[in-house]
């Protein structure tokens, strides 16, 4: 079941917060209720992926977001 694109939105807003404060409980983008399941997979400087989970309604997502591009310097 993929996430709308409000929804998305929605959960990248969620993982902010969870940023913040790991402790605090999430409420799922989907159903609403809390108990979303984060999972910080990031392979920065690259890329920030997040697996998602909810026990309540059976969400499994993966969000990714893109970080910038790494350019070399040249010296």
């Amino acid at each position: 079941m993929a996430l709308t694109v409000e929804q998305q939105r929605e959960a990248m807003r969620r993982v902010a917060a969870w940023r913040v404060d790991p402790e605090r409980p999430v409420a799922c983008p989907m159903c609403g209720k809390n108990g979303l399941v984060i999972v910080d997979r990031s392979a920065r400087p690259h890329a920030e992926w997040y697996a998602l989970a909810c026990p309540a309604c059976g969400l499994v997502e993966t969000l990714h977001i893109p970080l910038g591009a790494v350019t070399p310097t040249l010296d």
